[in-house]
């Protein structure tokens, strides 16, 4: 080691120098090859852009000296993840992604009195649905939507006028379908946004091509969907219900519940009166009395002799007199009577049918093996009165409830091994970042071993040659160790002690080279 090092000094500070420039090279080859041997992590900034959008977002970040990278086919935009808030800040700076149109911003530099009302009214449409499609994109499910509206108008020299009218586009984020709610929750949107649109002018479609919403249709269909729709919670609420307080008992995964629902979704009206006609009472009574008289007097005649003047009339006969009474009596009675008012509005339930099928129990048989045996009669009649109490049973309704002990199939899916400790290594991947790293430790040995090794190799042909006696064939390499032309003659045993101490790896050499020979003959 002192050789070495000895040897070293004596290189001299220039090729010392030049070896230490030599290995930090080789190091930041290493290091170069280890943190850019393979592609820089990145996330998502945006995804869904349009191309419009995608364009101003990479405009912006390049003049900002942000690296991104594009991806599904120039709709995502991805940055570094310690760049990824820079950019959202940046970004929102200048109003991007700004979405396929300005909305009512349109507005902004532009003068309505320069312009036709024609334009100003496809402007306010245009408007109209680009704040229409940035609101619905809002909604959970919806990556992207498209709104066409046509505002109501009458024409010309026309008495009628046409009626709003609204088409929407939707581009669904994932594999499920819209659920109604959410697709109501657009109709009710889209019709309060346009003066006089009706839910029922409205139709929706998404990118699959399933109409969700017709236009033209009538209130009727509209309910009919939100029946059903109520139908299916209904059920689903039973069954969770049952399958719920069932799991605590038997298992989760020894229980199925099946739930149908029969309802009443008659929207009724009906009044009803009834008289009763024992509980009579006198409301009001009336009697009038009349008594009339008339009187019959004699008959008298007329002729010319009655008449005459100066004649005397002749004597009629005694007048008669007749009476008349008369009596009337009205008297009103009040019935009592109960006026009965019933409105059917909301959906009644007018039976309920459940079925329950629980697993039977496992248990070791004779020989140790797996033997299914059902519940009993008393376990099932105490199941089945829960399941009552659960649903709200009614008997009179006709409800029913079936529970039965049956074996269940046995999984036919391939059971699920721990994954090994390989496979963890290869999916958690560091599989990569090793083999960079492998492959550069192998470039910076190979560095080593082509620029190292003939320096090293200079260094040490000096101390070679120095204690590398000269060679006979005859085996003469003790002689030049000890000749008499490199030591003292006088004490032959201190220079050699001298050699062994300066020289050990050499009298090794020599030792070694003493033994391997053949015995002189």
């Amino acid at each position: 080691m002192k050789q070495l090092i000895a040897n070293l000094k004596a290189l001299g500070p220039v090729k010392l120098g030049a070896m230490g420039a030599v290995a930090v090279a080789v190091l930041g080859l290493m290091a170069a090859l280890v943190l850019t041997g393979g592609p820089s992590p990145s996330a998502t900034l945006y995804s869904g852009l349009g191309l419009k959008d995608a364009g101003q977002i990479t405009a912006t970040l390049k003049a900002a000296h942000i690296p991104y990278s594009i991806g599904e086919g120039g709709h995502s935009v991805l940055v570094t993840p310690a760049q990824l808030d820079e950019a959202r800040l940046l970004l929102a700076q200048h109003n991007l992604p700004a979405g396929s149109s300005d909305g009512f911003a349109i507005f902004d530099h532009k003068n309505p009195l320069l312009g036709s009302s024609f334009l100003n009214r496809i402007d306010e449409t245009r408007a109209l649905d680009s704040e229409l499609e940035r609101t619905i994109d809002l909604i959970h499910g919806v990556s992207a939507s498209r709104v066409q509206v046509v505002l109501p108008r009458r024409d010309e020299f026309s008495l009628s006028t046409a009626p709003a009218q609204a088409s929407v586009m939707l581009s669904l984020a994932g594999a499920a379908p819209l659920d109604h709610e959410s697709v109501d929750a657009i109709l009710n949107l889209v019709a309060s946004a346009v003066p006089g649109l009706k839910p029922t002018n409205i139709s929706i479609v998404d990118n699959r091509g399933d109409l969700l919403a017709q236009a033209g249709r009538t209130d009727d269909s509209l309910l009919n969907a939100r029946d059903a729709a109520l139908k299916r919670s209904t059920e689903h609420q039973l069954s969770d219900a049952v399958r719920s307080m069932l799991a605590a008992v038997v298992g989760p995964s020894a229980v199925r519940v099946v739930t149908a629902v029969s309802m009443d979704f008659d929207r009724s009206d009906q009044t009803s009166t009834t008289y009763d006609p024992n509980g009579q009472v006198v409301r009001s009574q009336e009697q009038t009395r009349s008594k009339s008289a008339r009187s019959n007097g004699a008959n008298k005649t007329v002729s010319v002799s009655n008449n005459l003047p100066g004649a005397q009339p002749k004597s009629s006969s005694p007048t008669r007199l007749d009476t008349q009474s008369k009596s009337t009596q009205t008297t009103n009675y009040e019935i009592s009577q109960s006026v009965k008012h019933i409105v059917h509005a909301t959906p009644q339930i007018t039976r309920i049918s459940v079925a329950v099928m629980l697993d039977e129990v496992p248990s070791k048989g004779p020989k140790g093996q797996v033997v299914w045996k059902p519940r009993t009669a008393a376990q099932i009649t105490q199941i089945r009165d829960l399941v009552k109490t659960a649903i709200g049973y009614n008997k009179s309704r006709g409800d029913v409830v079936d529970v039965q002990s049956l074996q269940f199939a046995p999984n036919q899916l391939p059971a699920m091994h721990a994954p090994s400790l390989l496979d963890r290594f290869l999916s958690s991947g560091l599989l990569m970042p090793l083999l960079r790293m492998l492959l550069a430790a192998g470039v910076a040995i190979a560095a080593l071993l082509v620029v190292f090794k003939p320096m090293v190799r200079r260094i040490l042909e000096p101390v070679v040659a120095a204690i590398e006696p000269p060679s006979t064939a005859n085996g003469e390499q003790t002689a030049a160790i000890a000749g008499p032309a490199s030591v003292d003659e006088t004490n032959p045993v201190k220079v050699i002690a001298d050699l062994i101490e300066r020289h050990p790896d050499a009298s090794v050499a020599v030792l070694r080279d003493w033994i391997g020979q053949e015995p002189v003959q």
